[in-house]
């Protein structure tokens, strides 16, 4: 339990929205930059909505409408709203709109509007099923619509995308946005790509011209969080203007795409970690990007790209209050940052933000705050092992004294099913994908969050995954300077996912010993020749195998004269093979592998010469000398 003292300012009403009580010092809470003249339905009547009827006739009826979301409302397709304006949509606290389509491309997706205009949407949680290139549908997509103002929403686990744009879409604010991916992607899907989280296209085609002139928008205070992989945004064709906004996935191949004559002006950001600030995405190369003031840690790749004609100062008044780019990540990941983290009621709109759970008193000046802690309930385990096609046991959690909670690392097919308000996390449903996931419960926006973990183990006719083969040296694939007589060099081949594995080839007189899932190998040949084994596993969901070869061959050198005075050779030193000749006339010096190649060859008259092994492999050679009387041949061994 810790005392901390807490400035708090007087709220206030106007217009039934509040100010920025406890909102970010920051957070305009108004529409900027090119969407700065949305009103959405202020003035209009309010209605609260709980289920998926309700929400669609509150967004097709006519006139303006505060619209309040309640709980969580489930989607089986994307729902379009055509030719509307005026409206406002306000998710209550904890309330979100969800999807577990991901297969079916006609049913993925969740809101898509199209010829709309003055749209307000504030606090909407959006959560999907997960990215598939399946050419399946968005979280939220936006089609020919003027004036539209997206704020403090939070984008999951889009199956084709988080949030689109396109087809003459123009004048938008995207402000306080938080994009991320809590679930693995799915392989596999038609389009081609094995992960397909890619999160905001701007602009749908290169030959979509009519977009020239267009999808002018302003990004304010966005985050691109964990799982992010691409298109942060991708942009054709518009200007864009990106101030305080945050990149941060550790997966990211690159950030802000500038695609087909797009105009990226880039202000007062932080890139952390990520790859690619900026990618080239034009083959016309009439696009341009750059970065103003931004802060930079441990990234890598392009940061400018050519000309960037756009300047947002030109075309808007640029004054708000921004943020020092070096104090963004600080700003964008608090309790009252980026995502739903609004305070909304009934009636009265936003009045501040969840910061603290909304349950600290503006009286007091000196609140206790206690630590988070998170407990375990229902009657399932968070350690629990089945069989692919069966559902899990359900279980959930409960927390206090955070805003609110995130679930990572659990199968595809497993849904998550959080509320704010009654701070309850439910977790059922059938895994669709096998293996082991280790996941954690952890809350957030507090000082000191708590985590929990656990492990969800999904076995396919008892096997957590497909049969797998792991040999401990590579160099034993290939052993081709044993002599008769000589041992092999051991090798271990480990196995798992499978009951058993068998090799097959070997030379006689090698043995093998199986122990704890692993084939130890060793042993001297009883017999001369070249030997192809291969090793493979038995019993599992899919086959693994291992080839080699052992060369076992007669010592050339034994036929040889070992004895002659005139030579003497001494063994590799730091890659240095030294050899002193006591001989007149030249002699012809080889290097040769005992299977017959000859890897140097050149002439030495008499005395010392050093030559260079470096090139070679390690393992057993013959050194040929041959003079105007004799040859000679002696074994040396690279090790």
């Amino acid at each position: 339990m810790k005392l901390k003292t807490l400035l708090f300012t007087v709220l206030f009403w106007v217009s039934a929205l509040a100010t920025n009580a406890q909102l970010s010092e920051y957070d305009a809470n108004a529409p900027l930059g090119f969407g700065a003249n949305t009103t959405g339905g202020a003035g209009g009547s309010s209605v609260t909505v709980s289920t998926l009827s309700d929400l669609q006739s509150a967004l097709k009826s006519s006139g303006k409408k505060i619209i309040y979301i309640k709980g969580a409302i489930k989607f089986s397709s994307m729902f379009t709203v055509s030719s509307q304006s005026d409206k406002t949509i306000l998710g209550l606290p904890g309330s979100y709109l969800y999807s577990e389509q991901r297969t079916t491309a006609s049913s993925t997706g969740i809101l898509y509007f199209k010829n709309c205009s003055n749209i307000i949407m504030r606090n909407v949680t959006f959560k999907s099923a997960g990215a598939y290139d399946c050419d399946g549908n968005d979280n939220l997509c936006l089609e020919n619509c003027k004036n539209m103002w997206v704020d403090h929403c939070d984008f999951q686990d889009g199956v084709d995308g988080n949030f689109d744009c396109k087809k003459q879409s123009d004048n938008i604010c995207v402000s306080w946005c938080k994009f991320h991916y809590l679930k693995s992607p799915m392989s596999g899907g038609s389009g081609g790509s094995n992960d397909h989280r890619y999160t905001n296209l701007w602009g749908s085609s290169d030959t979509y011209t009519n977009d020239r002139g267009k999808l002018r928008t302003t990004f304010v205070c966005c985050w691109w969080g964990e799982g992010c992989r691409e298109r942060m945004p991708r942009v054709r064709f518009g200007q864009i203007h990106l101030v305080n906004c945050l990149w941060n996935s550790s997966v990211a191949n690159y950030c802000v795409g500038a695609g087909q004559e797009a105009q990226c002006y880039i202000e007062k950001c932080a890139f952390i970690k990520v790859k690619n600030p900026i990618a080239d995405y034009d083959k016309s190369k009439k696009s341009g990007a750059v970065m103003v003031d931004c802060y930079t840690q441990n990234i890598s790749g392009s940061t400018s790209l050519r000309n960037c004609s756009f300047n947002p100062s030109n075309a808007y008044a640029n004054n708000w209050k921004k943020i020092a780019a070096n104090q963004v990540q600080t700003v964008l990941t608090a309790c009252n940052g980026a995502g739903a983290t609004l305070n909304v009621m009934e009636g009265k709109g936003v009045v501040g933000s969840i910061c603290g759970g909304s349950q600290i008193d503006p009286g007091d000046s000196n609140p206790v705050v206690n630590d988070p802690v998170i407990t375990k309930t229902g009657s399932g385990s968070s350690k629990q092992t089945i069989e692919l096609g069966q559902p899990i046991t359900d279980f959930g959690y409960t927390w206090t004294d955070a805003d609110d909670i995130e679930v990572k690392g659990l199968p595809n097919g497993i849904n998550v099913y959080i509320d704010k308000n009654s701070k309850k996390v439910n977790i059922s449903g059938t895994p669709s994908e096998f293996g082991n996931f280790d996941f954690t419960v952890t809350t957030v926006g507090a000082e000191n969050n708590a985590q929990k973990s656990g492990c969800i183990t999904v076995t396919k006719n008892g096997f957590t995954g497909d049969a797998s083969l792991a040999i401990s040296d590579r160099n034993a694939l290939l052993q081709d300077s044993i002599i008769f007589g000589d041992a092999i060099t051991p090798f271990y081949i480990a196995f798992s996912n499978c009951q058993n594995v068998e090799i097959q080839g070997l030379p006689n007189g090698i043995e093998t010993n199986i122990s704890n899932d692993t084939m130890f190998v060793s042993g001297i040949p009883t017999e001369r020749g070249e030997y192809s084994w291969s090793a493979k596993t038995i019993g599992g969901l899919s086959e693994a195998s291992i080839n080699g070869k052992i060369i076992v061959v007669n010592d050339p050198t034994s036929v040889k004269d070992m004895n002659n005075n005139a030579i003497m050779m001494q063994t590799i030193v730091d890659n240095l093979l030294n050899i002193w000749l006591d001989n007149e006339s030249a002699s012809k010096i080889e290097i040769i592998t005992l299977t017959g190649q000859i890897e140097k060859s050149f002439e030495h008259k008499s005395g010392h010469i050093s030559v260079d092994c470096s090139t070679l492999d390690k393992g057993i050679y013959i050194v040929r000398i041959t003079t105007s009387d004799n040859v000679i041949a002696k074994r040396m061994i690279k090790r």
